[in-house]
Order: C-alpha cells, then sequence, then structure tokens
C-alpha cells in the first residue's frame, strides 16, 4: 500500500512538470502569433477602424471578468468532487455550474446588447458608418455569451488535469486567427465586420472542441441530470461573488492607476504606464503558468484529507512561482534601458521606472502563490477575499491621496509595494484562522528560500557600472542558477533535477 501511495506521488509529480512544459509551449506560440497578430491587425483595419474595435473590447471587460472567475469556481469545485472520488457528486457539480452558465449566457446578452448600444450611440466617436460599430459589438457580446457555456467543461478539463487539450485549441485559435488577420491586409471589402467574425468564431471554437471532448471521455460526469438541491446552486454563486470581489480590486488597482496618473500628470505618463503594463502583463503569465500545473493538485490533495502532501504542494507553488517570476523579471530589473532601446524606437516617460516597480510588486505578490488555492479547496473564502482583497482597493484610496499632495508619480507603485506587502503578512495568518494550515511549513519551504536568494543576488545591481549588460544578463543568470539549486532546492529536489538531466543525456548523447 505504501509503494502505492509512492507511485501515485511519483506520477503526479510528472504530471505537473509535464503540464508545466505544455503550458510554457502554449505560451511561447501565444505570445509570438500576439505580437503579429496586433501588427497585422492593425495593418488590415487602420488606425480608425482598430480603436473602434479596441474600444468595443473595453466595452465588454467585464463579461471577461466574469469569464475568468467562473473558470476558478468550476474548476474548484469539479476538481473537489473529482479529489472526493465520487463519479455522481462530480456529475451533480458539473450540471450545477452548467445550469447557472446558460443562465449568465442569457443574462449577459439581455442586459449587454441594450447597455452596449446605449454606450455606442452617445459616448463612440467614430468617423465611418456607426452601424458597424452595432454590428461588432452585437457579434463580439454573442461570442463571449457562447464562451460562458463552455466554462464547466473548460474547468473539468483544468481539473482532470487535460492540459494539452485547451492548450491545443488556444495554439490552433491564435495561428487560424493569425493567419486570416494576415489576408485580412490584402482581401475583402468589409474589413471591421470580418474582422470582428473572426475573433468570435475563434473566441467560440474552443467551447465546441471542450464540449465534444468531455461529453466523448467524461460521460459519467457530463450525463445530464437535473439538481433539484438549490442550496448548490447557492453555494457556487456565493463563492463566485467572493472571487468576483477579488477580481474587482485588481482590476480597481491597475486601472485606477491609469486614471490617477492621468489625472494628476499627462498622456504621456499613461504611455509610459501603459508599456510597463504590457511588460507585467507578459512576465505575470509566464509565472502564472508554474502554478497553474500545481494548483488541481492541491485541491484535490485538499479533497482527499492529504493535508500533509496539499500544504506542501502550496509551498512548492509559491516558491516556483516566484523564483518563475524572479528569472524572467532580472533583465528589466537590470537592463530595462538596453531591452526598451531595441524594443521601442522612442521609450515614453517613466517606462523604466513604472516597470522595475510593477516588477518588484508582483515578485512580492506571486511568494504567496499557492495559498489562494488552498483557500479556495477549504471553500471558506469570504474572509480572505474581503480581507486581501480591501487591502488591494485601499492601495489605490491612499495612492490618491499621496498624488494629491503632489508626490512624484512613482509614488503611487510604491505604495501598491507596500500594500503588497501588508497583504503578503496578512494572507498566511487570515488562512491560520479559517484552516489547519502550517504557517511554519511556508515560512520555512517557501519565504527562508525566497528572500534568502534575493538577498544574495541584490549585490549583481552594482556591477551594472562595470559591466556590458549582456555580460551581466550572463554572469546575473549563472549566479542566480547556482543561487537557486544550493539554497532554495531541497537535497531530493536537487536529486530529482539532477537525475532526469542525466536521463535526458543519456537518451540523446
Amino acid at each position: 500500500m505504501f509503494q502505492l501511495i509512492i507511485k501515485m506521488k511519483e506520477n503526479t509529480n510528472k504530471a505537473i512538470a509535464i503540464n508545466s512544459l505544455i503550458l510554457y509551449i502554449r505560451l511561447a506560440i501565444i505570445s509570438v502569433c500576439g505580437l503579429l497578430y496586433t501588427r497585422f491587425s492593425l495593418q488590415a483595419l487602420g488606425a480608425d477602424d482598430y480603436g473602434l474595435f479596441s474600444v468595443i473590447a473595453c466595452i465588454i471587460t467585464f463579461a471577461s471578468i466574469i469569464n475568468t472567475v467562473m473558470i476558478v469556481t468550476s474548476n474548484r469545485y469539479i476538481a473537489m468532487a473529482i479529489g472526493k472520488g465520487d463519479i455522481n457528486e462530480a456529475c451533480r457539480t458539473f450540471n450545477t455550474n452548467l445550469v447557472i452558465h446558460l443562465f449568465i449566457a442569457l443574462f449577459t446578452v439581455l442586459i449587454a446588447l441594450p447597455i452596449g448600444h446605449y454606450y455606442i450611440a452617445n459616448f463612440v466617436n467614430y468617423i465611418g458608418d456607426i452601424s458597424k460599430a452595432y454590428i461588432v459589438f452585437d457579434i463580439s457580446i454573442i461570442a463571449s455569451a457562447f464562451s460562458f457555456i463552455g466554462v464547466p467543461y473548460n474547468g473539468l478539463l483544468l481539473a482532470k488535469e487535460k492540459f494539452i487539450v485547451f492548450c491545443s485549441t488556444d495554439v490552433i485559435s491564435s495561428i487560424v486567427k493569425l493567419i486570416f488577420t494576415y489576408l485580412l491586409i490584402d482581401h475583402f471589402e468589409n474589413k471591421l465586420v470580418i474582422y470582428a467574425l473572426i475573433t468570435a468564431f475563434m473566441t467560440a471554437f474552443p467551447t465546441v472542441v471542450f464540449w465534444g471532448y468531455c461529453r466523448y471521455y467524461f460521460k459519467d460526469i457530463t450525463r445530464h441530470c437535473f439538481v433539484k438541491d438549490w442550496s448548490k446552486y447557492w453555494d457556487v454563486i456565493k463563492f463566485s461573488a467572493a472571487i468576483g470581489y477579488g477580481a474587482l480590486a485588481i482590476i480597481a488597482q491597475s486601472q485606477g492607476g491609469a486614471l490617477l496618473i492621468n489625472l494628476f500628470f499627462n498622456t504621456a505618463m499613461n504611455a509610459g504606464l501603459a508599456v510597463a503594463n504590457s511588460v507585467s502583463s507578459i512576465l505575470q503569465t509566464f509565472s502564472n503558468n508554474a502554478q497553474k500545473s500545481i494548483s488541481p493538485q492541491v485541491v484535490k490533495s485538499y479533497a482527499a484529507n492529504d493535508m500533509t502532501r496539499s500544504i506542501h504542494l502550496v509551498c512548492l507553488s509559491s516558491k516556483v512561482t516566484y523564483f518563475a517570476m524572479f528569472i524572467i523579471s532580472i533583465p528589466f530589473i537590470l537592463i530595462p534601458e538596453t531591452i526598451f532601446g531595441l524594443w521601442l524606437k522612442s521609450i515614453p516617460p517613466y517606462s523604466i521606472t513604472f516597470t522595475r516597480l510593477l516588477v518588484i510588486n508582483m515578485l512580492v505578490n506571486s511568494i504567496n502563490a499557492g495559498l489562494s488555492d488552498f483557500v479556495f479547496a477549504t471553500g471558506k473564502i469570504k474572509t480572505y477575499q474581503i480581507a486581501t482583497n480591501t487591502l488591494v482597493v485601499l492601495s489605490v484610496i491612499v495612492g490618491y491621496f499621496a498624488l494629491e499632495q503632489g508626490l512624484r508619480p512613482e509614488y503611487l507603485f510604491y505604495i501598491y509595494i507596500l500594500f503588497s506587502l501588508l497583504v503578503t503578512i496578512a494572507r498566511p495568518f487570515i488562512i491560520k484562522r479559517i484552516s489547519t494550515f502550517k504557517i511554519r511549513s511556508l515560512i520555512i519551504e517557501s519565504y527562508i528560500p525566497a528572500i534568502s536568494v534575493t538577498v544574495i543576488c541584490c549585490p549583481l545591481l552594482f556591477l551594472k557600472v562595470y559591466l556590458s549588460p549582456w555580460v551581466l544578463i550572463f554572469i546575473s543568470y549563472l549566479y542566480i542558477a547556482i543561487s537557486i539549486y544550493y539554497i532554495a532546492l531541497k537535497s531530493n529536489e536537487r536529486k530529482y533535477i539532477v537525475d532526469n538531466i542525466k536521463k535526458i543525456l543519456k537518451k540523446y548523447i
């Protein structure tokens, strides 16, 4: 029995490694396609039509928030049921989420269409045929609503750790969208409407794939059954509302920062912040992939009452996410002037300063990356979400009063970092109050290694004066790799890495 448990843990560890690799391959392809896609879109549509599409995309931003929140919710509840080994419960949970999402899709169409039409009629400035705006908006909303129906299937795939399925659909969608956008440059007349149709089709395409795959491979879970217990619907809605508050708080901080910079300074600084936000968004996505592959295992282990493994995975997720963020952030901390000089023809004011501070803020947040998964597994998220995200909202309010007193724009992000530190300190104690989580394990396995490596690497900042940028980066990565290997990794983790490198070398050499 003991050998069986060890074997199961080895398999799940292998799955985490494979899923991480799949996620990073997907991210690399999507990132390249995204860069080219933006260029071809602007070339095909022109500034006016591309700007119109961007405005309409902003209108439906809140729809995408609902989508993100509900994916997390579906993943949590379905993973809990699967972790308990109860197929009937998993089926009831899946159908509960499906019914909720059908109503969300219908509600979105009924509410968003009149509101969107009112906004377009009164606030959108467009020199072309305004009827195009209505058509594009209607197409986009219907596609978004259709994508909501696929959320429970997406949650099931995440819970079952079938990352290859939704990663494949994302890659295919990105490549197809890129090809059609390129063709749009020299073909077709009504380019904006066709562009909207292409985007809408690619938005809805994953839902069709998820539905077909899950209905074929997970028939026991996706079979139709009507759940009459209304408390189950209410539990999902309450959980979603709590997560939604967190999502809104984060948006309030990011969008509020842009509004505050514009309010107290000028649009040139907004351009600098936009550049910094684009960098931080890409870096955040890279680091999130490390957490995403471990996340289902945290929930399943908790559902199976394997608290030791669940807590270990939380600590591992926090440590891995932090070092993933730390490693990819190094060029933007040490040599941002060189990076921005290669990337941009003219660098907007404060771009480098804002980027550095946003990266530091993300590093502070990433050290607690695995804790949210554990809280979601417990289901007791109300106190956690209200306490932590209220601090996030307060950072914006305090930032407003700081800038009103005449402080420089970077002080807004100093305040963000300060509040992120407060959230980092508060999170473990909040979790301790609602569960049996061991703070000591988090400190020893995550905090100490992360802080130790960071402090040891601080002297690299002083080498900038003496070394060329790329020599500095080479030396820095070598130094960081050695530091992480000998300080941050435990002996069994080092052995795991060495053994796998030996296997690869033995296979190909």
